[in-house]
């Protein structure tokens, strides 16, 4: 299991996803991704994303105007 980071401050809906979907699929099942923004849209679009493309959201913590969100790359068929 590896670690890795996405920054995506200063973009907005849909780019932080968009950017982690391309970031995401670089990775293995079980590596992490941490992502970390500013928009709060984020905070919706992120649980709803994992859930459909079978990652699962570790954690999502929001703290002087950044949301952090942490993901496992899963390796369940997306829902449709």
């Amino acid at each position: 299991m590896s670690h890795h980071r996405l920054d995506v401050t200063g973009t907005f809906c849909p780019l932080p996803i968009l950017l982690a979907v391309k970031e995401i699929r670089k990775l293995g099942t079980g590596d992490l991704l941490e992502i970390v923004g500013d928009d709060p849209g984020i905070l919706e679009d992120m649980p709803v994303w994992c859930e459909r493309a079978g990652h699962r959201l570790v954690e999502m913590v929001e703290e002087d105007g950044k949301i952090r969100s942490l993901v496992e790359k899963g390796t369940v068929t997306p829902k449709r």
